[in-house]
């Protein structure tokens, strides 16, 4: 039975070494749940500092609408959550890519001009819009929540490239 096992990982081991393309270049199936944690680089270079979410908002709802997907995002919990975005649809969004079977940090919609902060009060829910930067690799986009009065921050999953 050992030497069964052993046979099959050496077998899967061959058949899983890929020569010419990186990985990175070439289109990818997701093998993880997009739920995966973000990337831990985010909160080292970008919200250093920062405390997580004790309130998260969640994601009631997704639909395809054209190129764009609709999420709607409820904060269930008792602060108000805030959020910059270009209206109040049009969320600043971070991305990330599948690279080595990783969700890994990659750009994020850094142009603040135009950008304000608004609020999601508890119970409340928003419709926000969600673009994918790319479409030859996997990706997932994500949104930065903080909660008002506080130093908490964190991203959430809006959507995952299907």
């Amino acid at each position: 039975m050992r030497k069964i096992l052993l046979v099959l990982l050496v077998l899967v081991i061959c058949f899983s070494l890929k020569s010419g393309n990186a990985v990175e270049q070439t289109r990818v199936r997701l093998t993880i749940p997009p739920e995966q944690p973000p990337d831990p680089a985010w909160r080292r270079e970008m919200f250093e500092g920062t405390q997580p979410l004790k309130n998260c908002p969640k994601i009631v709802s997704k639909k395809r609408v054209k190129d764009e997907i609709h999420v709607k995002v409820k904060n269930t919990g008792k602060t108000t959550l805030e959020y910059y975005a270009a209206g109040p649809a049009g969320i600043q969004l971070f991305q990330e890519v599948f690279r080595r079977g990783l969700w890994r940090k990659s750009r994020w919609d850094w142009c603040g001009t135009g950008k304000k902060k608004y609020t999601i009060l508890p119970g409340q829910s928003i419709q926000l819009e969600v673009v994918f930067f790319d479409e030859e690799r996997g990706e997932r986009m994500l949104a930065n929540f903080h909660e008002a009065g506080t130093n908490r921050s964190g991203l959430i999953v809006l959507a995952a490239e299907p």
